[in-house]
């Protein structure tokens, strides 16, 4: 993995945790669900561009929008309003390993046992930074989160499978398509979606605007950019950062406090890192990564 790319993989997770923690505001006052469907649609308005029409199959752009937009937005902000928000950002993390797992089962990675190593290093310290699960967390919650954790592993599988489009049309289409099925859900799982909009603050718009732009545009660009040049399991293990960012903005915007077992967790995930990061690939020399559809442009 070249030195620009792994100075880029940091910026997505860096984005996705403080997305997280400005848009909170508008995930409470929204909905986790309408709020989700308000950042896909500005999502696919700033990125699809109609005049280039697409590639990618309409079938298997749909089912890719299914598992990596839609689906798992939506059973993973199921899960996370019935457990505990720490237990929550450890399980969230279970992307990963599905992210790579996939990636192997279909073919498209060859497993690599230091490199999965390291990937264990990491989420031992996403543990010990987040906390063990307390007593009497819902089972319900948690089989959400893991199965929306699944869903995203496979969507990531199947883009680099079947994707025929530029970065930037593809991630639009699928935003434009993740529409529906979130506001769907919305309209059936949440309520007073009119008034809310009514009496929504400046704060709360703008909670929405940077989880569109910034969180999602900007850091899926980048996210899918570096896994058109790279292996899924070079790629993912970055996205461990997403919850030690969150918590240094807890530390330097809301004063909570750093713990020994806070640092220690942190270097684990480190370690963890560096282990995936200087590992030698199991691919011959000259085999180069799947790539997701063709170079963006214009």
């Amino acid at each position: 993995m070249p030195p620009r790319d792994m100075l880029l993989a940091l910026l997505p997770p860096i984005l996705w945790a403080t997305g997280y923690s400005i848009g909170k505001g508008a995930l409470l006052h929204f909905q986790p669900l309408f709020t989700t469907a308000m950042m896909y649609a500005i999502a696919g308005v700033i990125l699809y561009r109609p005049r280039l029409g697409l590639g990618t199959p309409l079938l298997w752009l749909l089912v890719m929008s299914v598992f990596a937009c839609g689906l798992q937005s939506a059973l993973i902000f199921f899960g996370i309003a019935l457990v505990d928000t720490s237990l929550a950002n450890l399980v969230v993390q279970a992307q990963v390993p599905f992210a790579i797992l996939f990636a192997v089962l279909l073919g498209l990675e060859r497993p690599n046992p230091l490199r999965m190593a390291g990937v264990v290093l990491a989420m031992l310290g996403i543990a010990m930074v987040v906390g063990w699960p307390r007593p009497g967390s819902t089972f319900l919650g948690l089989a959400s989160i893991l199965a929306g954790t699944a869903s995203w592993g496979l969507g990531q599988a199947l883009i680099r499978m079947k994707a025929r489009d530029a970065i930037r049309q593809l991630v639009g289409a699928m935003s434009l398509l993740a529409v529906p099925q979130l506001l769907v859900l919305s309209l059936l799982a949440e309520r007073d979606h009119k008034r809310l909009l009514v009496t929504a603050s400046a704060y709360e718009w703008f909670g929405v605007a940077f989880l569109g732009i910034g969180a999602f545009v900007l850091a899926y660009l980048l996210w899918y950019g570096l896994l058109a040049r790279n292996r899924m399991d070079q790629v993912a293990p970055f996205a461990l950062l997403m919850p030690l960012v969150g918590m240094f903005n807890g530390v330097v915007f809301f004063d909570e406090r750093l713990t020994p077992g806070f640092l220690f967790g942190a270097g684990l995930v480190l370690a963890g890192l560096v282990v995936t990061i200087i590992t030698r690939d199991v691919r011959t020399a000259g085999e180069a990564p799947p790539r997701i559809g063709t170079p963006a442009g214009g």
